[in-house]
């Protein structure tokens, strides 16, 4: 892929493909049929959201890319993708989307710690593309 942001692109990219397997997992009732999918989903989230984050933030120049420290980038990366989680989670409670309220917490404790985990992962991916990049 030759871009100026190539980071961006596969962001993109993910978050379609993301796109189509909620699609998917929707119109086939995966979420309900198999316990792991939405765990599966929620990883994928927090990759999607971190390279979005990332390359948005970092790779476009909104802020200097040589400004951040790579475990500062991390930080931040890791705090706008867990908003996010948080925020859908909340989503959920007050829109009654809660199917188990005896496992609720331990299911929204689980659905954040892999939302950090796909950030996390993200950030890997991007800093190590940002480091084969700049040699």
């Amino acid at each position: 892929m030759n871009s100026k942001y190539p980071l961006l692109y596969s962001s993109l990219m993910a978050a379609v493909i993301f796109g189509i397997f909620h699609f998917v997992a929707d119109s086939f009732y995966f979420y309900w049929t198999y316990w792991w999918s939405d765990m599966v989903m929620h990883f994928l989230a927090g990759v999607v959201g971190g390279l979005a984050t990332y390359s948005v933030l970092f790779e476009s120049g909104l802020w200097r890319r040589n400004s951040q420290t790579a475990l500062m980038r991390v930080i931040i990366v890791l705090f706008c993708v867990m908003t996010v989680g948080v925020a859908w989670e909340w989503l959920e409670y007050i829109n009654g989307m809660t199917y188990a309220p005896e496992g609720y917490l331990i299911d929204t404790l689980s659905d954040l710690v892999l939302d950090g985990l796909g950030a996390l992962i993200a950030n890997l991916i991007c800093v190590r593309s940002n480091a084969r990049v700049n040699g």
